[in-house]
């Protein structure tokens, strides 16, 4: 039987691992847009570090041994899935503002 302790030491590893997750996920977004904002590749390659970040922490989480299958699955699933959600959304951005451009006319 798990004790106390080891419940908690697990608990507190998921909390950290989860805060690392939801950070480098986010710095993971920001630093893509900007990259592709900006023009600058060396930020878009940056932003992957985080991304790998990001699915470290997720294996981190499911690995503590604490969480059911259904909380392993999910945590997997939506780190594997927000490695394209910013390509994503760059996309359906840039193709929203390019169709819904005004025309420019002339004077």
């Amino acid at each position: 039987m798990i004790s106390n302790h080891e419940i908690a030491q697990m608990v507190g590893a998921i909390i950290i691992y989860g805060f690392f997750f939801v950070l480098t996920a986010g710095l993971y977004a920001m630093f893509y847009a900007m990259g592709r904002l900006f023009d600058k590749p060396w930020l878009v390659k940056l932003s992957f570090v985080f991304a790998a970040a990001e699915v470290l922490a997720a294996v981190g989480m499911a690995a503590t041994g604490y969480l059911d299958r259904f909380w392993v699955n999910l945590i997997l699933f939506s780190a594997a899935a927000y490695l394209f959600i910013p390509q994503g959304m760059w996309w359906v951005v840039v193709n929203f503002h390019n169709e819904y451009e005004p025309e420019e006319h002339a004077h």
